[in-house]
């Protein structure tokens, strides 16, 4: 059994989730629920597995053994029974990373990408950072559940000047798992269109009990053919720090062409401790995995509860997947920046606004609860009194 109750002092560590709050949110002495990491110290395993590196004492050039690639293709088959070959597989040095070099290598500047807006706000810059278009497919958000606008898909889809879909699933932040019912459509219309699919599959270890995560590329050979998935242990394991993401790619020109690029670059190599840990985690983690998803989803229900129960004004969005729920904060009455000030200022708690997400975010916000119970049992009581005393 593993301790996700245990509190880690995170002070000092260089750590962007505590150390970077104040920058971020104006003021030090508030708890931080915002930046995807979780507050959990690391299994045995994974500490030794680092320890043993460090210890052989020197770190030359690194490559990436057969072992590597095979303890990935051993984790999606397993986990997501997803098949797929060592040669599918290429390293990079993070996901955000990967999303800006596919949209850099396969489609051309000023063409139109679409994305599921609210989404994960770095899509905004992979798009218009690399001088693209934005196309927002905004999901429809009904009766307390999101759901995909098939017909503005398609209807976007068929613009000749759109080349690329940027797909989030599990979807961050609403927290959808989507249903190869609705992944089959997606595709449908994306291969009708000659519309590229760049699946960031990156949460999709953290599914909770009622749901299932199916790999965007299992739905079918059509489906495999036109899209690129680009995932990592990193959310799951909480090794973001170490740099270490994989895509995977059925179609060999493309491959190629990103091999090609990422050498060009000079970071085909991953870092000595990036190749360990990630063998090691898809090895060993799979236990450590099971439990803290059991943790999680007693934190989601918790909050749940919670808020449902004491803190009228907010509803709970009850996810599927990750650790980022979605609360909905309208009925506070309350426009976006009051509601900012009432989390900062009176409950004291440094959350990602629902803005940054896109216009259908306003009056959001988004909490990370892969903490201690203990810390969000603060953080839902320093909320609660900081309601009523708004209701006041």
């Amino acid at each position: 059994m593993y301790d996700f109750d245990k509190l880690v002092d995170r002070s000092n560590s260089s750590s962007v989730k505590y150390e970077e709050t104040g920058l971020k949110f104006g003021r030090n002495d508030i708890m931080p629920f915002w930046v995807a990491d979780m507050d959990f110290k690391a299994p045995d395993f994974m500490i030794e597995t680092l320890v043993k590196r460090a210890e052989h004492g020197i770190f030359g050039y690194t490559k990436r053994m057969p072992d590597f690639y095979d303890s990935i293709v051993s984790w999606l088959k397993t986990r997501h029974d997803l098949e797929v070959k060592r040669e599918n597989i290429e390293y990079g040095p993070g996901v955000v990373f990967l999303l800006n070099m596919m949209v850099r290598l396969f489609t051309e500047p000023n063409d139109k990408i679409i994305i599921q807006t609210p989404v994960y706000y770095p899509f905004f810059s992979v798009v218009e950072g690399n001088n693209r278009r934005i196309m927002e497919n905004t999901l429809v958000f009904k009766d307390g559940k999101y759901t995909m606008d098939f017909e503005d898909l398609e209807a976007k889809a068929s613009d000749p000047e759109c080349t690329m879909m940027i797909l989030c699933s599990p979807h961050n932040p609403v927290g959808r798992v989507w249903t190869k019912e609705e992944l089959t459509k997606v595709s449908e219309i994306c291969n009708r269109n000659n519309v590229l699919v760049l699946a960031d599959e990156i949460h999709f270890d953290l599914v909770y009990s009622e749901s299932k995560h199916i790999s965007y590329a299992s739905i079918s050979e059509e489906a495999k053919a036109n899209s690129i998935t680009c995932t990592a242990p990193s959310k799951t394991f909480n090794i973001a720090g170490l740099h270490t993401a994989y895509c995977i790619m059925y179609n060999e020109e493309r491959l190629t062409k990103y091999r090609n690029a990422l050498g060009q670059l000079d970071l085909n190599r991953s870092n000595s401790f990036s190749r360990e840990i990630t063998q090691s985690v898809y090895e060993n983690g799979s236990q450590w995995v099971d439990e803290l998803v059991d943790y999680l989803e007693g934190n989601r229900n918790y909050i749940c509860d919670f808020i449902t129960k004491n803190i009228k004004g907010i509803t709970p969005h009850k996810i599927e997947a990750t650790y980022l729920m979605w609360l909905d904060c309208s009925g506070l009455g309350l426009e976006s920046e009051e509601i900012e000030d009432l989390f900062v200022n009176k409950a004291k708690l440094a959350l990602d606004c629902g803005r940054w997400f896109g216009k259908s975010g306003d009056k959001f916000m988004r909490i990370n609860f892969a903490s201690p119970r203990s810390m969000l049992e603060t953080a839902m009581k320093n909320l609660e009194r900081a309601v009523k005393e708004l209701k006041k």
